[in-house]
């Protein structure tokens, strides 16, 4: 499929399905409902779109995983900002820096040096230096 680049910016054609493992040097946005069947690694930022899936793992170094999103490994993430969207499912999650859980996101752990979880959550353990749960 096709990806398109603008300076250190990528972006994937929207529909598109990828086969084989990915490897981005720099930032990643990919489009709603985007297929990936084995790995994907982003040495930026990575921008999943709404209902996306990931066969493998993910690696970056910050990322926002959108609403609906299925990641069948882990999602290791560097030291920027890591958002889990509404109703993402990550088999596990691992962050070097801050991470943000929205509502309805399915793990079986979370890992992160603070993690702020904004309403009810299905995870298995959260380990973090800081966790704070804000609900309605």
């Amino acid at each position: 499929m096709k990806v398109f680049v603008k300076g250190t910016t990528y972006l994937a054609e929207p529909g598109s399905y990828f086969k084989d493992s990915v490897k981005i040097d720099g930032d990643f946005i990919v489009p709603p409902k985007t297929q990936f069947w084995k790995d994907l690694v982003v040495s930026g930022h990575l921008s999943l779109g709404v209902g996306s899936r990931v066969g493998g793992n993910i690696t970056c170094n910050g990322a926002v995983i959108g609403r609906g999103c299925l990641v069948e490994g882990e999602l290791n993430s560097g030291s920027e900002q890591l958002t889990v969207c509404d109703g993402a499912r990550v088999l596990v999650i691992r962050s070097e820096g801050n991470v943000l859980l929205r509502p309805g996101i399915v793990s079986d752990e979370v890992h992160g040096e603070n993690i702020l979880v904004m309403g009810k959550i299905h995870c298995g353990k959260l380990m973090g230096r800081n966790t704070r749960v804000v609900t309605n």
